[in-house]
């Protein structure tokens, strides 16, 4: 998918792949007025490493990527959604300050949801409540 890869190229990520893809397929629940809206919706799962801001390659975090791009045709834009979870924390990582380094709890195992689980209801039950937003 090319928004993961962009997505990646943007983060200066190493070790980008695809895990899997989907189809193309419609988003029936999104309204436009009273009429189905003409949503496209694709979704990908990916890993890279990844560091926040200026910290580097070697405070690089390990994570699984899943991205949603959502084509509103109606307003002629995307909505993308993303989601990291996180597969090992780098100590460099400013997010070891916060969550630890080394190997993530899955989130089963710490009492979450797991963020597949919060992905795909997510892009399941996604709606456009202002269509304003989009004007031009």
């Amino acid at each position: 998918m090319w928004f993961l890869q962009d997505l990646a190229t943007e983060q200066n990520a190493e070790g980008t792949r695809i895990i899997e893809q989907s189809g193309v397929f419609t988003a029936d629940k999104i309204r436009y007025g009273n009429a189905a809206a003409e949503a496209i919706i694709t979704t990908a799962v990916g890993e890279m490493r990844i560091s926040k801001g200026r910290q580097g390659p070697e405070a690089q975090n390990h994570v699984k990527v899943y991205v949603a791009n959502i084509r509103l045709k109606e307003v002629g834009t995307d909505v993308l959604i993303t989601a990291y979870e996180p597969f090992v924390i780098n100590p460099l990582s400013e997010s070891a300050n916060s969550v630890g380094a080394g190997l993530a709890v899955p989130a089963a195992q710490s009492g979450c949801t797991p963020m597949a689980e919060v992905f795909r209801a997510v892009v399941a039950n996604f709606e456009v409540h202002d269509w304003n937003l989009f004007a031009a």
